[in-house]
């Protein structure tokens, strides 16, 4: 419990005192039970979910439109493209997983003036690094053959839709 939480917590239990003595006794057992049971969420919680949102739609957006851009101008078989696809969608929960490592959901919490700005450098990392481990990972099992690129693309139109994406949902 935080410092937040903890003067609320006082304050609604002195609130609750200075009612024992104007309401009636059912009265106050009702406000004993929601003070017990209510859910408190912060503002960090709902920032959390909207990064995590726009984090997901960015990555989704990239790879889609790099696909189609990479797909245009080759020759390469649907059927590849279609695997790569299913793979990349399929890691997104490990790409999350990275970018909670680099702290970039947690951030917020600390301080309210934390801006996308200050995200870009992470974000930069958390694509780059996972971008690399995608093409590591599908070279090493042989599942699919993702061209450079294609990855190139991705990654350079990642970034930029993940940037925007957290600053809309900021």
């Amino acid at each position: 419990m935080n410092a937040t939480e903890r003067a609320a917590l006082l304050q609604g239990i002195e609130l609750h005192d200075e009612m024992a003595g104007i309401v009636d006794e059912r009265t106050l057992e009702i406000l004993d039970r929601r003070r017990k049971t209510a859910v408190v969420r912060r503002r960090g919680w709902l920032v959390r979910r909207m990064l995590l949102g726009a984090d997901v739609i960015g990555l989704l957006a990239a790879m889609l439109l790099a696909e189609w851009i990479v797909s245009r101008s080759s020759n390469a078989g649907a059927v590849d493209a279609v695997t790569e696809t299913i793979l990349l969608v399929a890691s997104i929960p490990g790409w999350i997983v990275v970018a909670k490592i680099y702290g970039l959901y947690d951030k917020d919490e600390e301080r309210t003036d934390h801006s996308t700005t200050d995200d870009l450098t992470g974000v930069f990392h958390v694509i780059t690094v996972c971008t690399w481990l995608f093409w590591a990972g599908t070279f090493l099992t042989g599942i699919a053959h993702p061209t450079a690129p294609k990855l190139v693309v991705f990654w350079l139109l990642a970034i930029p839709f993940v940037c925007v994406g957290r600053a809309a949902a900021r």
